[in-house]
């Protein structure tokens, strides 16, 4: 029999409360009941860091254990839901998880993910790197606001890390090898990041060590994932779409499929956040297979197709709609 094991961290308690969040345990909560029900994962099995546990030291600790003894055909996940954030570190643009009391830079997952056997790791990041407080968007329900999972540093931090930009010549997305190459960064952000222009074709991987596994993320580069609402049921945006589409039975579906289902799961509340999931260069088909137990073969598409979705968008003839933008934008403290 397969090992599995899985580590969920979940932090919506910060040091500084202008950081806390809402659903990042419950996000765990949440993973830890479909990695049992839907992938056989044993309750003893899934170690679950909240708030103030999840210090790095703490989840170093833990991520030790999770790859200790991996063989070929274990199942390891690791699941994080919390703040990320990016800064400038020597030249490379870099992206790291916010723990409790410090950053987790990828390149500690990325050596640790190197001891493991191929195919045998799946990392699920329910954070955003890119800036912003407040996420509005037009659920069914009506106009709804959900808090970014972007960290916000002290101030000074903040001056100090934007005076760094300048000397970036490269740029790191969380698990990848840092890359000066403008093409194959622009695969990570949204067409809207690049305006009228269109986005440079990539040249191929510059050597440097990526994450040994998949690695399914809640957005684009450029873009703010979600945390809970009532539209999500108080969980994380990402998190709420991806447990509904395994309910569903997406977990016998290829990664990429799923990755797909996923997107059209939130569009349907009007979310824009765009999950990306990826695979190694040398192993791409791992996109082919399901998101967690490689060796498995894809039913490729064998759950019914998802129906199209029509976004819910105001009519900008109508003027109760605008007021009730203005006054719900004002509730918020923002200048409508």
């Amino acid at each position: 029999m397969p090992k599995r094991r899985a580590l969920l961290v979940g932090i919506d308690v910060y040091p500084d409360p202008r950081n806390n969040l809402n659903s990042c345990v419950a996000d765990t909560q949440r993973m830890q009941g479909l990695l049992q029900t839907q992938y056989g994962f044993d309750p003893g099995s899934i170690t679950l860091l909240h708030n103030s546990a999840a210090t790095l030291d703490a989840v170093r600790t833990q991520l030790a254990i999770l790859f200790d003894g991996v063989g070929p055909g274990d199942q390891v996940v690791y699941f994080e839901s919390s703040h990320g954030y990016r800064y400038v570190k020597g030249s490379v643009y870099t992206e790291v998880l916010c723990l409790y009391d410090a950053f987790l830079e990828d390149t500690e997952l990325v050596a640790l993910s190197q001891k493991v056997p191929a195919g045998t790791l799946t990392c699920i990041i329910d954070a955003c790197h890119s800036g912003g407080l407040d996420k509005l968007f037009f659920a069914p329900g009506g106009l709804q606001a959900a808090r970014a999972k972007v960290w916000q540093p002290p101030p000074e931090q903040a001056a100090a890390d934007l005076a760094m930009l300048a000397q970036a010549t490269s740029f790191k997305s969380f698990g990848r090898a840092a890359s000066s190459d403008t093409g194959a960064v622009a695969k990570q952000f949204s067409a809207a990041a690049f305006g009228n222009n269109t986005a440079p074709p990539a040249k191929g991987g510059e050597g440097d060590p990526e994450l040994n596994g998949v690695l399914f993320a809640a957005c684009l580069a450029d873009q703010t994932a979600a945390a809970g609402s009532p539209p999500t049921d108080g969980l994380s945006a990402f998190t709420w779409a991806l447990g509904r589409e395994l309910d569903a039975g997406g977990g016998a579906l290829a990664a990429g499929a799923l990755s797909d289902r996923v997107d059209q799961r939130l569009q349907g509340v009007n979310m824009r956040q765009t999950p990306i999931i990826e695979a190694p260069m040398a192993h791409g088909g791992w996109l082919t297979q399901t998101l967690i137990g490689f060796g498995g073969a894809a039913s490729g598409g064998a759950s019914s197709p998802v129906p199209a979705i029509t976004p819910i968008v105001p009519d900008p003839t109508d003027s109760s709609s605008d007021d009730s933008l203005d006054s719900f934008l004002r509730s918020l403290g923002v200048n409508a």
